[in-house]
């Protein structure tokens, strides 16, 4: 696709032939998927014109493809030095080159800030933290959200990544202040390529909570992983990646209770997730995601009566909403992406111990499920002030519960929609 229109310049008809096919060469790999093949035909243009822009252009491509953001970084760099030098024939391609440094800077350094209003009909704090009834207030309320992410790559590597990420979210409710959450969070991934396809991974996160303007929970997790690539050649339907996981969380909450209600302890979860990449339109490049995930959980505590066991089944599907008329086009603003994305989540929690709340001392059992809707407009992309998201987001969360207290309430027995939006700023 670029190939075709950077050949066409003057300055490209002056090159030897051979620069010309390796150049051609290198875009078509690129578009195929083969960056390290690319990189060889690049090798044989350096060898002859050392200074040529395009080659350094596709060489950036080729090492963005790859993973290796520095040397990306370092490619469109020269690329644009050189077009600098010629006095800018083709401002196209400088254009290109900006606009895919950007992309290579987000993979070793980006920041994210998200700030939004919802309305929730049933305002709690449940996951894995529900403490008791006290956690489910039965009240609307409107909030306001915002969060911040920092994420740096000292390393990004063809074959290995180092990443560093910090993490700011908070939740202030208008009117039940004893919902408002913080949480201060950072985590550190070290990953390394096995060979084409495998790679294996290990993260650390720490979280930092507070619910209430109270401090609520610290949290350590330890994450060693391993993952598939498939590459399959291009087709209506293909698998993308294969994952396995497992999670050790020890959680410390910092609120006093009875020893039966304690809930230190460890998390020990299994996780494998599926990826694939369907076509949306005949004709079009952009691809459609669907993601199919299940984890299994076992919870011990201190206590008695949270000890339980959980599985967790996950599915999500995330489709750019492009016009059948214009297929490489979206729909609205035609240049900018509109993406539709639907999650599932499913919960079944089964508890070890007669729950001490329930009237008739029975074995406690949750079935939660989870529904979110979310479409996001793209409003802007800029390679040096960063790219403005809006995104409309309604989640239904319907959740069933055997307990119940000695007044007849089913405390753990609800329904809840959250109607909002929200404003998302990366650079």
């Amino acid at each position: 696709m670029l190939a075709t229109c950077y050949l066409t310049t003057a300055s490209r008809a002056e090159q030897s032939d051979t620069v010309v096919a390796d150049l051609e060469s290198a875009a078509t790999s690129i578009q195929a998927g083969q960056p390290r093949a690319a990189l060889e035909a690049l090798d044989a243009v350096e060898r002859i014109e050392p200074h040529n822009p395009w080659m350094w252009f596709y060489r950036g491509l080729a090492h963005l493809r790859l993973g290796n953001a520095y040397l990306a970084m370092e490619s469109f760099d020269a690329a644009m030095d050189r077009l600098a030098e010629l006095g800018d024939p083709d401002p196209q391609l400088t254009e290109a080159a900006r606009r895919y440094r950007s992309q290579a800077r987000r993979q070793a350094f980006s920041l994210s800030w998200q700030t939004g209003l919802a309305y929730d009909t049933n305002v709690t704090y449940l996951g894995n933290v529900a403490t008791g009834p006290g956690l489910i207030s039965g009240r609307k309320d409107g909030k306001f959200a915002s969060g911040l992410q920092l994420h740096y790559a000292p390393v990004a590597e063809e074959d290995q990544a180092l990443v560093l990420n910090l993490r700011l979210d908070h939740i202030w409710h208008f009117k039940t202040a004893e919902f408002n959450f913080q949480d201060y969070g950072a985590s550190v991934r070290y990953a390394r390529k096995l060979d084409r396809h495998w790679e294996a991974s290990l993260q650390y996160d720490y979280d930092f909570t507070l619910l209430g303007n109270q401090s609520f929970l610290s949290s350590h997790a330890l994450t060693p992983g391993l993952r598939y690539h498939w590459d399959l050649p291009e087709g209506p339907f293909r698998p993308g990646t294969t994952g396995v996981y497992y999670q050790m969380v020890g959680q410390d909450f910092r609120f006093p209770t009875t020893r039966a209600f304690d809930r230190d302890g460890f998390i020990h979860a299994l996780g494998v997730e599926q990826s694939f990449l369907f076509q949306l339109l005949p004709g079009s490049s952009r691809t459609g995601e669907l993601t199919l995930g299940y984890r299994a959980e076992a919870i011990p505590t201190r206590g008695s009566e949270f000890d339980r066991n959980q599985h967790n089944f996950l599915a999500g599907v995330g489709l750019p909403l492009l016009n059948p008329a214009e297929p490489e086009r979206f729909l609205i603003l035609p240049d900018k992406e509109l993406l539709l994305r639907f999650n599932v989540h499913w919960q079944t929690a089964d508890y070890d111990n007669p729950s001490l709340l329930d009237r008739y001392k029975r074995g406690r059992s949750d079935f939660i499920k989870s529904y979110t809707w979310s479409l996001s407009q793209k409003l802007m992309e800029h390679p040096d002030y960063g790219e403005l998201t809006l995104h409309g987001i309604i989640n239904w969360q319907d959740a069933r519960s055997h307990l119940r207290t000695d007044g007849g309430g089913r405390p753990f027995t609800y329904d809840k929609v959250i109607y909002g939006m929200q404003l998302e700023w990366t650079w």
